[in-house]
Order: structure tokens, then C-alpha cells, then sequence
């Protein structure tokens, strides 16, 4: 595993607040940067300021939508993701 500092950032988090999640993950991590380089950042791969022609079905930019993985997904795709990631989650999520 991974020694340095780690953060736990939620998809639903960087959409919600997208700057604010940004400015904090940086900070768990140790890493400097300036606010305007930061916001630059934010603005310019924001979902509205990506090319409608660069969205969609496979493409590099799919979708913005938190927990739009129930509509993409079959079951027997959602049952592997689930056993991959089930030890992570119980540590992350214990009890």
C-alpha cells in the first residue's frame, strides 16, 4: 500500500463543490498551489466548459452524473465491482 498521505474524495463532492473539494484534497495531500491556478483548473474542465462533441458514449467524457454506474452497468458487472472493492470499503467504512 501506499505510504504517503492519502485522501478520500467523493465523486458526489467534486461535483457538488467542485473548488472547495479541490482546495481540500490538495491540502490532505501536501501539495501547494495557488487559488487562481486552482480555479483556472476548475473553470476549464468544468462539465459545461467541455466541447458537447468531446461527451457522450465512448468518449473520454461520459457523463456527470453521480451514480449513473446503476444504468450502465449489468449485474453481473456491478457483483464484480462490488467483490473488488468490498475489502477497501470495509476498511474505509468499517462496521
Amino acid at each position: 500500500a501506499h505510504r504517503g498521505p492519502k485522501a478520500l474524495v467523493r465523486y458526489e463532492e467534486l461535483r457538488d463543490d467542485t473548488l472547495g473539494t479541490m482546495e481540500r484534497l490538495y491540502s490532505a495531500l501536501g501539495i501547494e498551489v495557488g487559488r487562481e491556478g486552482l480555479v483556472r483548473a476548475v473553470e476549464k474542465h468544468a462539465w459545461e466548459n467541455i466541447p458537447e462533441n468531446e461527451k457522450g458514449q465512448g468518449k473520454f467524457y461520459r457523463k456527470a452524473t453521480p451514480g449513473s454506474w446503476r444504468e450502465d452497468l449489468t449485474p453481473d458487472q456491478v457483483e464484480i465491482v462490488e467483490q473488488v472493492s468490498a475489502p477497501l470499503l470495509k476498511d474505509l467504512y468499517p462496521g
